[in-house]
Order: C-alpha cells, then structure tokens, then sequence
C-alpha cells in the first residue's frame, strides 16, 4: 500500500487515532507524533482530502526514523533510489524543514534533491509559483521523511469572524466529546454555530438545542442549510446562566466554547466560569459530561474544583494562535 504522512492541529493525537479508522477504510496507522500522522491507505489518494483536520498532506517517497538525521543523509538516501510521484506532470519546487521550521540546505544538497525529482516524473522546477512541491522534513522525535505534497488546506483565520473556531477544531471537538445517538446535547454559547454545523454534518444525537446570548448571531445560525427544518435541532436565543428553555436534568451532553475574556467583557471570569457551571448543574443528567474549550486553563480548572467536577479527560492544543485546553468533566 501507498503511504502518506499529514499534519494536523498539535494536540489531537488520540483523537485522530481513533477517528481516521472510522473516516477511511482500508487505512493502518504506522506512526503518530504531535501533530503528525503517518499511514498506510490503499484507496484512492483523493479520499483523503475528505478528511476535515488534515492540513498538508503528502505522498509518501521514504521515510526515516534514528538520531542526528540530517538533510544531506535523508536527501541522499532518497536520491538513490527509483520512485514515482503521485503528481508527475506540472511544476514543483523542494523544501525543507526541520522541527516545523523551513530551513536552508547548501546548494549542491538542493540541487540533487531538484535532479532527483526531475530523472523521476515530468514535473519542471519552478522556485516560486509551482503547482506541486517535494518536502525533506526532520522532526525532534526522530522522524524524518521526504514527501510530495498533494493536498494543502486552504483556510486561514482571515476567513473567520473575530473569536470564530475553525471548522477543524471544531470537528476534532465533537470527536473528543464522542456523542452517541441517543445522546440530547447542549451548546449553550453557539456563537458563529460552529460545533453545531460539525455535530449536525458528522455525528449522531437525538436532540441538538443551539443557543446564545447574541441574537443576530442565533438569526444567522438559523440560516444555516444544515439546521432549517430539522426536527432534532432546536436553535434559541437566551442566557446560558439561566437556560430556561431546558427542564431540570434534561441534556445528557453539553459541548461548548465559552467566552475567554479576551474579546469581550465577561467581567471576573472565574465568576464566570462558576455560574456557568450552576447553570449546567441544573439541566444536566446524571452521569451526564462536560465538554468544554478554553484558553483560560487556571481559572476554569479552579471553578470546575469549586463545583465539584472531575475531569475525566483533557489535551491542549492551540487557537488562532493561543494556548488552550479541551476539557471533559463530569459533576461528582
């Protein structure tokens, strides 16, 4: 089978690990780092474009794992032998990196990389503006491959509304929650509805209530194609620390990113994040878990003590560029 390695958001290893198998048949992990995913896949290449949080795919020509790897020893390795490339027509230009920081190499290593790919496919060198591009990465865990890419994620946080998730994140949210379909969820402050669009397109529940405080933000939400007339799907404005649209122990599943203080004024968030937390008391089930996404670690661990919550599981990651952690807790 093919091989392939593809990069993804820092901190979601184990929910990748698990989720890739359910997302593609015919798929074997080989090797998972931070951020990083090494596989096997015998289907159709294009398949993996499909697969919402990985950010640069490539086509996998050799791979190496021991200590002190250097671009001259993986350059020179890959060059002696015979590979095809996945993208042979076009142009292309060669990279690389060493601990997720593009690096110079002495010309005549760049120079035989360039040869390499030329002897081997049809592509032409282009430095600047090519259609595809041959990667010689070194990671710190002592990995390293040679690499063409084939799939890049064009999406940045230009594309988004101040404090919006990616739709990756979101994604890999929902998956860290695991919602099972006779699961009743809760995403009390919606905001853009990014969770709720990942939950509704990808996961099963039996019902979904999506709401926040911001009314022209739940107007657009209710334009969205995935929420009009679904009957699973119920979308409200109103105060998460009051919640009066749900009955006492009513949701077994509450998924949410609550504000951050960071581009609103929320006042004392570990105020905050103590009234949020009576407020999911009340409408959660026995049993019922937690969710929760924030870049405000300290405060929010200190209100879950407060309220009596264990935390079951957590990973941090990274968010429009800040540090944050992705909670699942329980009422004890």
């Amino acid at each position: 089978m093919a091989e392939f390695v593809a990069s993804f958001i820092t901190g979601f290893e184990r929910v990748v690990e698990k989720d890739l198998p359910k997302r593609l048949d015919q798929i074997k992990i080989l090797n998972l780092f931070d951020g990083l995913v090494h596989f096997s896949y015998a289907g159709n290449s294009r398949d993996l474009e499909k697969i919402l949080y990985f950010n640069n795919t490539f086509f996998v020509l050799k791979t190496f794992t021991g200590k002190n790897l250097s671009f001259p020893f993986i350059v020179g390795q890959t060059c002696s032998q015979k590979k095809y490339f996945l993208i042979s027509k076009g142009s292309f230009r060669v990279r690389f990196q060493n601990e997720n920081q593009f690096a110079k190499v002495d010309k005549n290593i760049a120079r035989r990389a360039e040869d390499y790919v030329l002897s081997n496919s049809k592509l032409t060198v282009d430095r600047l503006s090519p259609s595809t591009e041959v990667w010689f990465s070194i990671r710190r865990e002592g990995f390293a491959f040679a690499g063409q890419l084939i799939s890049k994620r064009e999406f940045t946080e230009k594309n988004l509304n101040k404090g919006e998730l990616r739709p990756e994140i979101a994604y890999l949210i929902s998956c860290f929650a695991e919602p099972q379909k006779d699961d009743v969820i809760l995403e009390p402050f919606a905001g853009y509805g990014s969770i709720p669009v990942q939950l509704t397109k990808k996961f099963n529940f039996t019902k979904l209530y999506i709401s926040d405080i911001d009314k022209e933000k739940i107007s657009a939400i209710k334009e969205k194609k995935q929420f009009i007339n679904n009957p699973d799907v119920e979308i409200c404005a109103c105060d998460a620390f009051k919640l009066e649209h749900l009955g006492d122990a009513s949701v077994s599943l509450v998924i949410t990113d609550p504000p951050w203080g960071y581009y609103e004024d929320i006042g004392d968030i570990k105020d905050f994040y103590r009234r949020m937390f009576d407020s999911f008391r009340r409408v959660i089930k026995t049993g019922g878990r937690l969710v929760i996404l924030s870049a405000r670690k300290d405060e929010l661990e200190a209100a879950a003590r407060s309220q009596n919550l264990v935390v079951e599981d957590s990973l941090h990651t990274l968010v429009n560029g800040k540090k944050a952690s992705l909670y699942k807790m329980y009422f004890a």
